[in-house]
């Protein structure tokens, strides 16, 4: 099987199994989220000095599915909010305490792998199931919007790279990611606000929603996620230039791991969730 085809079929597994697990309910996305968090943390750890050894990966995994699960919970449990808030910053101290009586391991790669996967994985995932809570969303709805959320994602990364490969001169971060253009980020955002414009009015507002984000609120919702999600690509580009690999991981063929295919998620969705409670 081709390179081209290899990623066509397993993209589209891909997209099959994220939107299937989403719809199916919020158990089902929270298992699948669950995976996601335990493999990018395993990939992260692979990411930093002795990477390989596998008590670090038990350190940054657990840590972080400590605070995904402590999330998902809270995302279940809507009476919990306010000290949910609280709660949830003293898991950043648990690799604190773990590098301090840690024989193994240096200070910087057991706080330094265990906080970047809690703050790039684990939290986004968390945010992720948020989308489930009624109370915080303002609708029972909120997975339509997660799914919507991720489509625009995947809609800016197709997009920008067909008019990157068409037209693109113009390095957008050539020492970070040589092959992103700025005819390409300028092409991906253009295709998704036309595309969240029109799937908002004649899709969402017609036959799930009665204008819950109106037509301005909707390009500025797709602007933030071309500009998040791009960040979070060129993020993880960053993390892997460190570490000095092409990608991180194999799980997926084709397309690399956990990180490569979720990296621009992990930072749009965020930006998404805050953005539906502030409009």
């Amino acid at each position: 099987m081709g390179n081209f085809w290899k990623r066509t079929v397993f993209g589209a597994l891909f997209v099959i199994v994220v939107i299937g697990s989403i719809i199916l309910g919020k158990y089902t996305a929270a298992l699948m989220l669950l995976c996601v968090v335990m493999i990018g943390s395993s990939e992260i750890a692979n990411l930093f000095p002795h990477g390989e050894n596998k008590p670090l990966k038990n350190i940054v995994g657990c840590c972080s599915v400590m605070l995904y699960v402590f999330l998902t919970i809270f995302s279940m449990n809507s009476d919990s909010i306010e000290s949910g808030i609280y709660i949830a910053p003293i898991f950043f101290n648990i690799p604190l305490l773990i590098a301090l009586f840690s024989k193994k391991h240096d200070y910087v790669s057991v706080v330094g792998a265990s906080w970047l996967s809690m703050i790039f994985v684990a939290l986004p995932c968390g945010i992720m199931m948020q989308f489930y809570n009624e109370n915080l969303i303002g609708t029972d709805n909120g997975w339509i919007l997660l799914i919507f959320a991720s489509i625009l994602i995947w809609v800016n990364d197709i997009f920008a790279y067909l008019t990157g490969s068409a037209i693109g001169r113009h390095k957008l971060c050539p020492r970070i990611s040589p092959k992103k253009t700025i005819e390409g980020s300028i092409g991906g955002a253009v295709f998704t606000m036309l595309f969240a414009y029109f799937i908002n009015r004649f899709v969402l507002n017609v036959f799930f929603f009665d204008n819950l984000i109106s037509e301005l609120q909707v390009l500025f919702l797709a602007l933030g996620v071309v500009l998040f999600g791009t960040l979070g690509d060129l993020t993880e580009s960053m993390m892997k230039r460190y570490a000095g690999v092409k990608d991180s991981g194999n799980i997926i063929p084709g397309h690399g791991g956990i990180l490569d295919r979720f990296d621009a998620t992990f930072m749009a969705m965020p930006f998404v969730f805050i953005y539906l409670l502030l409009i």
